[in-house]
């Protein structure tokens, strides 16, 4: 009688493993949270340092130091647009389409091209705009 008893209780050393391994790696504990944080945050150290290096090494991708400009661009279309480069002392207009870039004219003498602000160009249309639709009359 006593065996069965015994039997269809778990030993009393088998509980005393089980709550002692519970007790060494519970996986919320604040050392472990730190590891994790502590091996992001190198990942995320060594991705900035690898990135950074790349972008000294190709000297295609800085604008500071680029023997070329684009002066202006003009959109023909969404896949289409007209472009003024300046090499050195002189200006292109290239063509750029989903085939390919092509050279279309070259400027004897550079344009004068001003920046507009886009921005304050069409607040000032947006405002106009507002107004002009203020002074009707909208009744039916």
């Amino acid at each position: 009688m006593r065996q069965f008893a015994g039997s269809s209780l778990l030993p009393l050393s088998k509980i005393r493993l089980f709550l002692r391994c519970s007790a060494m790696s519970d996986p919320m504990s604040w050392s472990a949270l730190l590891r994790v944080v502590g091996g992001l945050a190198l990942v995320l150290v060594v991705f900035f340092l690898v990135l950074r290096g790349l972008r000294r090494m190709q000297p295609g991708l800085s604008g500071a130091g680029a023997p070329f400009a684009v002066v202006a661009t003009l959109a023909l279309s969404p896949r289409e647009r007209l472009l003024l480069i300046q090499v050195g002392e002189q200006q292109l207009l290239l063509g750029s389409s989903p085939q390919g870039l092509r050279c279309l004219h070259v400027l004897p003498q550079a344009l004068d091209v001003r920046r507009t602000d886009t921005g304050a160009v069409f607040s000032d249309w947006l405002r106009r705009a507002t107004a002009r639709g203020e002074a009707q009359d909208r009744s039916p």
